[in-house]
């Protein structure tokens, strides 16, 4: 995909704007072009107009969580082989699972 002129182009998903700056300062450094989104909802608005080669995705947000936005990434067509890595502080094995659910047939 690289639509970043050459770049690879990572998506990063958190409701913490600490956590975006951080990883978005660390990816820019190593030559990434970083898309960002608050929330599941933006991110899904945000791959309609640059599809990632990468997600790193915040398993619990508010409104739409993590695990949703997962589901509804992987429907698209352009995101069916990018690699969606969460990013979580979750420790319970049945919520951790939860992200390897596949996607229901509607959006």
């Amino acid at each position: 995909m690289s639509e970043g002129g050459g770049r690879s182009v990572v998506l990063v998903v958190d409701d913490s704007p600490e956590t975006l700056a951080m990883l978005t300062a660390a990816l820019e450094s190593a030559d990434m072009l970083v898309l960002v989104a608050i929330d599941g909802e933006s991110a899904i608005a945000a791959v309609r107009h640059a599809a990632p080669d990468l997600v790193l995705l915040d398993a619990v947000m508010p409104g739409l969580d993590g695990f949703e936005t997962c589901r509804r990434l992987k429907r698209l067509p352009e995101l069916a082989d990018v690699p969606i890595i969460f990013m979580t502080g979750l420790k319970e094995t049945d919520r951790i699972v939860e992200g390897w659910r596949p996607a229901a047939s509607t959006m």
